[in-house]
């Protein structure tokens, strides 16, 4: 089984290809242009070097949020166009999730951080419980300064509202450690083995359900809201 995951949540965007549980190539872009530039280019260029076709794809994942707005539609409608033409299962990932499964090995808890804007971060708590990826409460949305409160006493913080705001973090939460500075970006490999289990349990997501967890409104609703 091929499996392409995607992820297009953040400012990066990242393509992997596994074959059955197997990675066979991966690739991070970290330049900040528009995803729409260059997405669709870099899932031809792994296929390609993995001398892979399109057809021969058996399954689909993808970052479903949260992140940028604009990212995660991108991400999405590449992916569900792809999905329609092969006539292939799709899956949505959290991005936190995705964010914090590599420091899981750790043993500790890990907090994903993703800058939200306007002042916010998206934040999630994870640990490891029987060899599977545990959240611990819901993703939320909130300032760094009332996102302390809900930091363990110890562990580990990974992203791009952690970077942001390290300052702050550091100062209100002595003990709470930082992931090494190459670990806070989110890692289509890392969508690509949260989604094996799942697509393993025939658990897939029909492309028309498929659609970006948000969290919060965008500008542009906030604004029709106000105007009526």
């Amino acid at each position: 089984m091929k499996i392409l995951a995607v992820d297009t949540a953040t400012t990066s965007c990242s393509v992997a290809l596994f074959a059955d549980r197997q990675l066979l190539a991966e690739e991070v872009y970290t330049a900040g242009k528009t995803h729409s530039r260059h997405l669709l280019s870099i899932i031809q260029g792994i296929l390609d070097r993995c001398e892979t076709s399109p057809e021969e794809l058996n399954r689909i994942a993808v970052t479903r949020g949260p992140g940028t707005f604009t990212g995660l539609r991108i991400g999405i409608s590449t992916v569900k166009g792809l999905a329609a033409a092969l006539g292939v299962p799709v899956l949505g990932v959290s991005s936190l999730t995705a964010l914090a499964y590599p420091l899981l090995w750790t043993r500790q808890p890990v907090v994903a951080m993703i800058d939200a804007r306007r002042g916010e971060i998206y934040y999630a708590c994870y640990s490891q419980k029987g060899g599977s990826v545990e959240a611990d409460g819901t993703p939320r949305v909130a300032a760094p300064e009332a996102a302390v409160a809900d930091l363990p006493e110890s562990g580990i913080l990974v992203g791009s509202g952690a970077v942001l705001y390290r300052g702050l973090l550091e100062e209100r939460a002595p003990n709470i450690q930082f992931a090494d500075e190459n670990a806070h970006v989110i890692r289509a490999a890392s969508v690509g083995r949260l989604a094996l289990d799942c697509f393993d349990g025939l658990t897939v997501d029909s492309v028309g359900a498929l659609v970006p967890e948000y969290i919060r409104k965008s500008d542009a609703q906030i604004q029709m809201s106000g105007s009526c």
